[in-house]
């Protein structure tokens, strides 16, 4: 192919779209393959595919033409980067798709970061000087094959002077193939090493990646190698995982988007192995499509299941984490590291005991929801939690790392009672090992009881028996609707689910005048009764955009307004009622409720009255003064404990205390 024809276009190219990187100065261009395709450089784009690095150099000229053309110097190096291969040449490549026929094109695939090394210079051009004879000698360094010391024609090794030679930041990542574009997703993932040269430092997300396919011999015995990618362009992706949505389906989500009832729907199918729970259902269904992202304000809703057991938690976190970017894990089988970012000494592909990251869960999950079950079994690992859903982002430093990786996710968390069953009479506080911080941070805290009740437990009963029976038998399965359901002549099941959550979640409604005056009502009203704070309003708002979204509208109106407000509503009814006063207490969530905390400041006033002196007051006067304010023994003996506990009085004597 004669490539001189092209270098005209590639001229009028490069002024047209790069003109201005040429008057800023920039160091580093990214060429988009499909407007060079579409400027009329087809051939010179299919030529790109099939021999890159020799396009690349070319690319390279030109540009360092039109650059002496307009500054009147010489180029000494510019970083060419190449992005969007056309869908002519693309052929969909996925990491298991790269095989050996591949080596040595052009490859466009995305991927998982699951680990990433620190950045290190990586020696480009060498420029050397023989000691003996002064011979001068300029290398291009291959990192693959060649190494430093380089002999002289006079049989003495040459020195490398460093001011004369060129480096560039390397870095290593292996990324794993995402589990939405797996051919089969259950089976085990497949991972690829990526070698980035001109690294800018990327530690975690899901990342595009344009590159040459390479070999590298492992073997001293056998022609047999491994199979890396050398990038060409690596780029952090902005949205999670990609569903295909086709015109058709797009017809049919507008379509159910107008129906009434079509949240219910969704939100019942998400999760069809449970029955009931119908407020939960729709709640975690509208996390999954959040409220709109703005500035320095999460659009992720995080819920918190405190769930009796047998109650089927752990179904429906796994369920959830079976939509595309979403990810499963334990507290049971993780650390502290696990859940968030781990650095550690690893071998890497090209070095020993290199400092890497591995991302955790919560990194892994970004743009997606987190389900982490069992949160409560490690205590000592919750504060990792905080950070990424305070700030959605982890940081680490250590090894000569330090990132900042992107944790811009939902958190579907579930646990069990400390003692077994939930007990409304008391505080959430006291009845999970979660810190008051990270409590807080839970815009909506469901309990989920196992209460005894005949009529719902021979429902229930007759549920489970048919779901056995439905996964063996046709006319069952269809009779329930365990696989799908159709409505108004669409085919509703799992995937449907999957594509309406994804093509709603990218809507962007704004809050019309009615639904902000039904919301601020709403939250001065239960303020001046209940004492909310602006936590409760801000998830509110999160939950009406998401419901907005759901139905494609541009305006979140009164009906998500009123939606949004029954969701938050009936949540603080199950954690926070206090059915002496009838009253919703929101202390009572995370910490001590203001009926027990007004009987502990008036034990701990009484101790204080009688303490004059700083003596020890006994048990019986202060149980005298109590039962005068409507305190009894047992209520008393209680307080005393937590007093104790919270550091305001001592016992340096059986039955005596004081005031500290």
């Amino acid at each position: 192919m004669n490539l001189e024809k092209f270098k005209d276009l590639l001229i009028a190219y490069l002024r047209n779209f790069h003109q201005d990187d040429i008057i800023m100065e920039k160091d580093r261009v990214n060429i988009d393959l499909k407007k060079l395709y579409y400027f009329g450089l087809m051939e010179f784009v299919e030529f790109t595919v099939n021999h890159p690095y020799e396009a690349i150099n070319i690319i390279k000229e030109c540009y360092k033409e039109i650059y002496f053309t307009l500054k009147g110097e010489e180029l000494e190096d510019i970083i060419i980067e190449l992005n969007n291969i056309p869908e002519v040449f693309k052929r969909n490549y996925t990491i298991e798709k790269i095989k050996s026929k591949d080596i040595g094109k052009l490859v466009e695939f995305e991927g998982i970061i699951v680990m990433a090394s620190k950045i290190k210079p990586m020696l480009k051009k060498g420029f050397y000087i023989c000691p003996k004879c002064g011979r001068k000698s300029v290398k291009e360094i291959d990192f693959l094959k060649d190494c430093e010391e380089v002999i002289c024609k006079c049989g003495e090794v040459m020195e490398l002077i460093d001011d004369r030679s060129t480096y560039v930041d390397f870095q290593e990542i292996k990324v794993q193939q995402p589990l939405d574009l797996m051919s089969n997703p259950e089976e085990p993932p497949k991972y690829i090493t990526v070698f980035l040269e001109n690294s800018p430092g990327i530690y975690a997300g899901r990342v595009k990646v344009l590159g040459v396919p390479i070999k590298v011999r492992k073997s001293k015995k056998l022609p047999i190698y491994d199979l890396y990618v050398k990038a060409i362009s690596c780029n952090v992706l902005d949205e999670g995982a990609k569903i295909s949505i086709s015109e058709e389906d797009i017809k049919n989500i507008k379509k159910l988007s107008k129906r009434k009832d079509i949240v219910d729907i969704l939100s019942d199918r998400l999760i069809p192995e449970i029955k009931g729970y119908s407020t939960i259902k729709k709640a975690v269904f509208l996390q999954q499509i959040k409220g709109v992202k703005k500035p320095n304000k999460r659009a992720d809703i995080h819920i918190l299941l405190i769930t009796d057991p047998g109650i089927g938690k752990t179904v429906i976190l796994r369920n959830i984490a079976e939509i595309p970017g979403n990810v499963y894990g334990s507290v049971t089988t993780a650390t502290g590291v696990g859940l968030t970012a781990a650095v550690v000494k690893e071998k890497t592909e090209i070095g020993e005991d290199n400092w890497v990251i591995k991302p955790g869960l919560l990194v892994k999950a970004n743009k997606g929801t987190a389900c982490i079950d069992e949160l409560t079994v490690n205590k000592e690992i919750l504060s990792y939690v905080l950070e990424a859903m305070e700030s959605q982002t982890i940081h680490v430093s250590k090894g000569g790392i330090n990132a900042k990786l992107p944790a811009e996710c939902a958190v579907l968390a579930a646990c069990n009672p400390r003692w077994g069953r939930f007990d409304p009479e008391k505080s959430i506080a006291e009845q999970i090992n979660i810190p008051a911080p990270l409590l807080s941070r839970f815009d909506l805290i469901f309990p989920i009881r196992d209460v005894s009740d005949n009529k719902k437990d021979e429902e229930i009963a007759n549920y489970i028996i048919d779901l056995h029976r439905a996964y063996l038998n046709k006319d069952i399965n269809r009779k329930i609707g365990l696989d799908y359901i159709e409505i108004d002549g669409v085919k509703v099941d799992r995937e449907f689910i999957i594509k309406y959550i994804h093509y709603v979640r990218k809507h962007k409604p704004i809050i019309g005048e009615r639904a902000k005056k039904m919301l601020i009502n709403y939250y001065v009203e239960m303020r001046k009764k209940h004492q909310i704070t602006a936590r409760q309003l801000e998830a509110a708002i999160r939950i009406a955009e998401a419901h907005a979204k759901a139905k494609l509208k541009e305006e979140v109106d009164e009906e998500d307004a009123k939606v949004a407000i029954e969701i938050i509503t009936e949540c603080l009814k199950e954690i926070a009622y206090d059915p002496e006063t009838g009253m919703l207490d929101v202390d009572k969530i995370i910490g001590v409720a203001k009926k027990e905390r007004d009987k502990l400041m008036m034990v701990y006033e009484i101790i204080k009255e009688l303490s004059d002196d700083d003596k020890l007051v006994d048990y019986d006067f202060i149980l005298e003064e109590a039962k005068k304010r409507g305190i009894n023994e047992e209520e008393l003996e209680n307080i005393i404990k937590k007093l104790i506990k919270y550091g305001d009085i001592d016992e340096p004597k059986p039955g005596r205390f004081r005031v500290l």
